[in-house]
């Protein structure tokens, strides 16, 4: 097959040079033939292009960086060009700083971006594909969503049917937890061209995901793996729903997809964090440390690194390593989300085990707010709330843990902890939570009542002035008996 070639023009002649654009020379000697021979623009872009098609970035950006000052610009389109060379080389500088984990070198990326975009702000401002660009951008900087998303409108109200622009709608809704708009518009970039980029597809799996269609979510993936089989988050959106069916085999091929992630990108954040959950259920807590550690140090993504702490901080808790538990939870509290709760109630048991109960309620308090149904939760605070000196606090451990008993009946620790706490106040209630917990000991466990219970239930009894008991089923009566002896001589 004949190899693709690039006309230059020679300076006052009729001649031309004839390049093959597959073998390119060094930029160096291409940059003194453009300017000796006074190129138009537009062929500069175009060898800066196929430069970049060829991975040879430092003569993409020598010809980038030198075309403004030095290329002919006497014809019709060199407005657009201009601005379009400016925009190439501004995404490139946006790509780096992406990339870039140093925060001061990604900070320098960004700024010659901004810089750049500004120019070409000035030659075509409203031009949509600038337009898209900058507000792009502005999503990766993560302080300006209400100025991208303006821009994403106005190129919308044009063209509705914009790839990037409907992309970048969706980013901005998905984020927004508008998981119906932001399919609307991946849909609608779809539509506009069939063969567009894989991450639409992979957009359009995480909102099936969210919206709980676990199957389309599953073809989304799939297919945006036949469109780049080095898709690393359609990789793992099928892994998390190969792992999170429960099903032996696909649990298998699950963690082989996080692996084939891993094998592609092993740098990549959420696949370690994944990896690293993996590992935390195999108790291979070493492996879990190592990957959540370089998840951390390898992004600047604050749900992600929150994610990493969490997996720090259980596998140290685990381990029975609590003051590094208890600096992994409390980081991981400031990076998460207001709905990513699994670090509060991490700390608030660290909490407890210092014996800082304060402290504890405070996280356990914002659990309960986001999971108001969440029973280990409800019988935590029920029981912290118990210890307090506060008449308040202590109904509030009733009301909490009676929804305990009525979400959950069969909870024995549940009834007890309720039990002591209606002790003081009705002692008939209290009597018949303690008996409750122990018919399901001897009904469902079918264990012998623990004699702390049996010693509970003798001092309800000798309250109420019942000084001795009757056969009882779920109760040792001649220890009851023996109980209530106890109690009445002590009491004497």
């Amino acid at each position: 097959m004949k190899s693709k070639s690039l006309e230059i023009p020679l300076r006052d002649t009729d001649e031309v040079i004839e390049l093959d654009l597959e073998q390119l020379p060094e930029g160096e000697e291409i940059l003194g033939i453009l300017r000796t021979e006074n190129v138009p623009l537009h062929i500069w872009l175009t060898l800066a292009k196929h430069y970049y098609k060829q991975g040879k970035m430092h003569d993409f950006v020598l010809l980038l960086e030198n075309c403004q000052k030095d290329a002919a610009t006497d014809y019709r389109e060199q407005e657009k060009d201009k601005m379009l060379a400016l925009d190439i080389l501004a995404a490139y500088y946006v790509s780096l700083g992406r990339k870039d984990k140093n925060k001061e070198s990604r900070k320098k990326h960004f700024a010659k971006a901004t810089s750049l975009y500004t120019q070409a702000d000035k030659i075509i401002m409203y031009d949509q594909n600038h337009l898209v660009g900058r507000a792009h951008f502005c999503l990766l900087e993560g302080d300006k969503t209400d100025q991208a998303d303006a821009q994403f409108n106005f190129v919308l109200a044009k063209s509705d049917q914009h790839i990037a622009a409907n992309m970048g709608k969706a980013c901005i809704l998905f984020n927004k937890k508008d998981y119906k708009g932001a399919l609307m518009h991946f849909k609608k970039a779809l539509k506009g061209n069939e063969n567009c980029p894989s991450s639409v597809r992979l957009g359009m799996g995480l909102c099936f995901y969210r919206l709980g269609n676990y199957d389309k979510a599953q073809l989304a993936f799939e297919r945006a793996l036949e469109l780049d089989s080095k898709s690393t988050g359609s990789l793992i959106g099928l892994a998390i729903l190969h792992l999170n069916s429960g099903d032996k085999d696909k649990l298998i091929k699950g963690v082989k997809l996080l692996s084939q992630a891993y094998g592609i990108d092993s740098a990549n954040s959420m696949t370690l964090n994944h990896l690293a959950n993996h590992f935390f259920f195999k108790k291979d807590y070493q492996k879990v440390q190592h990957l959540a550690q370089h998840s951390l140090q390898g992004t600047e993504v604050e749900v992600i690194r929150a994610e990493s702490c969490y997996q720090l901080a259980r596998s140290y808790h685990n381990q029975q390593k609590y003051d590094q538990a208890f600096q992994y939870y409390y980081q991981s509290t400031q990076f998460a989300s207001p709905s990513y709760v699994l670090p509060h109630f991490g700390l608030g048991q660290m909490y407890i085990f210092r014996e800082d109960y304060a402290n504890a309620a405070l996280c356990f308090e914002k659990v309960l707010k986001i999971q108001p149904n969440n029973n280990e939760t409800m019988k935590i605070l029920g029981s912290l709330y118990s210890q307090s000196d506060d008449s308040d606090k202590r109904e509030q451990a009733k009301d909490l843990l009676q929804k305990v008993t009525k979400q959950c009946p069969e909870d024995i620790e549940a009834w007890i902890e309720l039990g002591g706490i209606l002790q003081n106040s009705d002692v008939k209630e209290a009597l018949n939570a303690y008996n409750t917990a122990a018919q399901i000991i001897r009904d469902n466990i079918n264990e012998d009542v623990p004699p702390e219970i049996l010693n509970n239930i003798a001092s309800c009894l000798f309250q109420l002035g019942k000084y001795e008991v009757k056969r009882n089923r779920n109760l040792n009566v001649k220890t009851i008996n023996i109980l209530l002896c106890r109690v009445f001589s002590i009491t004497r």
